[in-house]
């Protein structure tokens, strides 16, 4: 189990096995935060930078790192990819901003690997994409 507190002040207790995504923050986003899918169904949004939330962890395997299409990072449970593919015309950002799509659970996650380079990424972290 590990606590995480919440912006709003709140600790909660979870099991870090349940994360499938991990990222933060985003440009508008004043300070750090750290949006938390898995463990609730809304996301938990946290005021700790995302990669010492990662760090805390200890899971294995570790969640696989990859880069969102503004650069900053996002981190996804190998496991819980169900599919990565190409992005299609309305998930463009700009030219190779989004060059492919994870969908992890009811998520689609948009990186800028490619779709040869996150799939071995995600394999590499107990994936079967």
């Amino acid at each position: 189990m590990i606590v995480i507190r919440t912006l709003d002040g709140h600790d909660i207790n979870m099991n870090e096995n349940a994360i499938v995504l991990i990222a933060g923050p985003y440009p508008h986003d004043v300070g750090p935060h750290t949006y938390v899918y898995g463990v609730t169904q809304s996301v938990l949004v946290t005021a700790e930078k995302p990669d010492l939330l990662v760090a805390r962890l200890g899971i294995d395997p570790v969640l696989a790192k990859l880069t969102r299409p503004d650069r900053s990072s996002t981190w996804v449970k190998g496991s819980a990819v169900t599919s990565i593919r190409e992005p299609i015309a309305t998930e463009q950002q700009g030219q190779g901003e989004v060059n492919a799509v994870l969908q992890v659970g009811s998520l689609h996650q948009s990186v800028h690997e490619d779709v040869l380079t996150a799939r071995r990424i995600v394999n590499a972290h107990g994936g079967n994409a």
